[in-house]
C-alpha cells in the first residue's frame, strides 16, 4: 500500500491583485496607435507645398467637453450651475432628436447643420453632417441718426 505524501508547511503569501499593463487585453487594446500623417512630397505644378495644403483643416482640434460647455454657460450668462447643466442637456437631447428624425438644423447664432449621409450599424446609426458656421459679428449699434442724415 502507498503511503500519502506528508504536507509540508509553507507559508502563504498574498497575490497582488493588479497585472502588469502589458498581460491583460484590455490593457492594450486601450493604447491607441499613433495617428497616420499623411505627407504630400509631389510639387503641384507652379504651387508650392504649402499653397496645397489645405489651410482650414485642423487635424488636432481641441474637444470641449459638456462640463466645459456648462462652465462656458455659468460664466456668459450668470446662470446656477445646476440650471445650466439641465438647459444644455435638454437642448443636447432636442438636437439629437432632431437629427434622428432626419432634420436639417438651423441655428441662427451657431449656423446650418445639414445631414450629408447616414448609415445603419449593429451599435445605432452614424450620420455624417455638414456644418456652415457664420462668422462672428461684431455687435456694433446702429445709430438711428446717422441712416436719417444720409
Amino acid at each position: 500500500m502507498a503511503s500519502k505524501p506528508t504536507p509540508t508547511k509553507t507559508k502563504k503569501t498574498k497575490r497582488s491583485t493588479t497585472r502588469a499593463a502589458s498581460t491583460t487585453p484590455k490593457a492594450a487594446a486601450k493604447k491607441s496607435a499613433p495617428k497616420a500623417t499623411v505627407v504630400s512630397t509631389k510639387k503641384p505644378e507652379g504651387k508650392s507645398i504649402d499653397a496645397a495644403a489645405p489651410t482650414s483643416a485642423k487635424v488636432d482640434a481641441p474637444e470641449l467637453t459638456k462640463k466645459e460647455m456648462v462652465e462656458r454657460m455659468v460664466s456668459n450668462t450668470g446662470m446656477k450651475k445646476g440650471e445650466a447643466r439641465r438647459a444644455l442637456e435638454a437642448s443636447m437631447e432636442a438636437l439629437g432628436q432632431a437629427l434622428r428624425e432626419g432634420y436639417n438644423l438651423s441655428l441662427a447664432p451657431l449656423g446650418k447643420i445639414k445631414i450629408a449621409r447616414t448609415k445603419d450599424t449593429p451599435n445605432g446609426k452614424m450620420v455624417v453632417l455638414r456644418t456652415k458656421l457664420k462668422d462672428p459679428v461684431a455687435s456694433v449699434p446702429k445709430d438711428p441718426m446717422s441712416e436719417a442724415a444720409e
